[in-house]
Parts: structure tokens; C-alpha cells; sequence
């Protein structure tokens, strides 16, 4: 769980993961160097049996999740923010496919706006990122020649699902809801996210031609998804 300043938020998102039952965890709280009550929060934490904190400077929320990565025990990994909430029973729900037959299992997450994304891993994904990361478990085998990427302030997780769709690993949708997330984070940055896609895709894709072709696809995507939601004040 990579935490800065989330003083406001933390132990809503720490609750939801301790209220998981039928399902052995560890919780791994990577503070960044808080100036807030965040630490507080965590100094509160020592000696609980399933939870490690570490509190030290970073480079922002994916070298968080890389540090945790490195300290893991568990065989599944599943990055949950610090104004993030699991659902009630998410664990046990997404462990009934926790087998060797996969290798990301994923569900929808909601925002606080009561908009629900439905996940996705398919041709789709190099349009845009179709599966945030609250919404799915990765087995660990995936991260053994994989790290996020710190040049990459909101898009680093896209670069892992292009990965995985790339390479064919087998995943399983679930359907269910996993958490509940804040719609105001990093990557509601419009502009930067749609550069970082593009940098991103220009990495799986060799060929210009086919990064001109799905550039000139997201770029009437994003427009009529910009448009109907003037026309109709929602998401689409």
C-alpha cells in the first residue's frame, strides 16, 4: 500500500484490508516520507502480526510499489492505495482462482462518483488502459523481470498490462467488484495520461505504422468520449 500524506485516508483503506477473512495476507505499508499524521498512523500499526510498514523518501507511487514488490512474501501481489478501499470478502472471492492455470486475476473497481469500470485485458488495452491496478492480483512470477517504470508518473501500470497482453498469460476476469477508489488521484490527469499511453505503446509497437493507426484510434476515442460527456455530464 503506497501511502504520502494520506494522514485522512489511511486507516479507512488499512480497515478494509484487515476486515478480509478466510484468506491468509500481509499488508505492506510504503510511506513516502509523510509530512502529515501519516506516520502516526503507522507507528499505531507496530506489532500487528500481518502488517509491515516502512516509511522512508521515495520517488513517488511506483517506486513505492516497486519497494513493496521487493519485500513480498506472498505467491499473489495486489497494489492497493492509501485512499482506497477493499470490498467486504474481495481476497477470498479472487483467491478461488489463485492457481498455477493463471496469471493475473482481475474484477471492477468503483469510484467515489459511483461510476464502476469494467475491467478488461484485450485488443482493446492498446487503445487505453483498461484495468487499474486496484483491480488486480498478480502472481508474482510476472515481476521476476519486471519493475515500474519511475519515468512513468501515472501510466507505469498500463506498460504491465500491454505486457502481459503481449505475451498471451492466461487471466481470469472474476466479474466482481474489488475496491472502491478515489477518483482524484495522479492519474485523472488527462493530457499527461494520454501522453504516457502513447510513450507506452510505442514501446510494444516496432512498426510506425500501426502506432499511427492506433494513434489516430485513441485520439477519436478520447474526442467523442470528451464530447459525450458535455452532451451528457457523465462518463460514458
Amino acid at each position: 500500500m503506497p501511502a504520502y500524506n494520506a494522514a485522512t485516508t489511511l486507516s479507512a483503506a488499512i480497515d478494509s484490508v484487515q476486515r478480509q477473512t478466510g484468506l491468509a495476507w500481509e499488508l505492506l505499508v510504503i510511506d513516502g516520507g509523510s509530512t502529515d499524521n501519516t506516520t502516526a498512523i503507522i507507528d499505531q500499526l507496530a506489532g500487528e502480526p500481518n502488517i509491515r510498514c516502512f516509511s522512508e523518501p521515495d520517488l513517488g507511487i511506483y517506486d513505492a510499489m516497486n519497494k513493496g514488490i521487493n519485500r513480498a512474501k506472498g505467491d499473489w501481489l495486489y497494489f492497493l492505495g492509501a485512499d482506497d478501499q477493499l470490498m467486504p470478502q474481495a481476497l477470498t472471492t479472487a483467491a478461488k482462482n489463485f492457481t498455477s492455470a493463471y496469471k493475473v486475476v482481475f474484477g471492477d473497481v468503483q469510484f467515489e462518483n459511483g461510476y464502476r469500470m469494467q475491467s478488461y485485458l484485450g485488443p482493446r488495452t492498446w487503445l487505453q488502459n483498461t484495468l487499474h491496478h486496484q483491480a488486480a492480483f498478480y502472481h508474482r512470477s510476472i515481476f521476476d523481470d519486471f519493475r515500474y517504470d519511475l519515468s512513468l508518473q501515472l501510466l507505469a501500470d498500463y506498460e504491465l498490462n500491454l505486457l502481459v497482453y503481449q505475451h498471451q498469460w492466461p487471466v481470469y476476469y472474476t466479474g466482481q467488484l474489488v475496491a472502491m477508489c478515489h477518483s482524484g488521484g495522479a492519474s485523472s490527469n488527462w493530457t499527461k495520461s494520454l501522453k504516457e499511453t502513447n510513450i507506452v505503446r510505442k514501446r510494444f509497437l516496432k512498426q510506425g505504422w500501426k502506432q499511427a493507426l492506433l494513434s489516430t484510434a485513441l485520439f477519436l476515442y478520447y474526442g467523442q468520449k470528451r464530447l459525450r460527456r458535455k452532451l451528457y455530464g457523465h462518463k460514458i
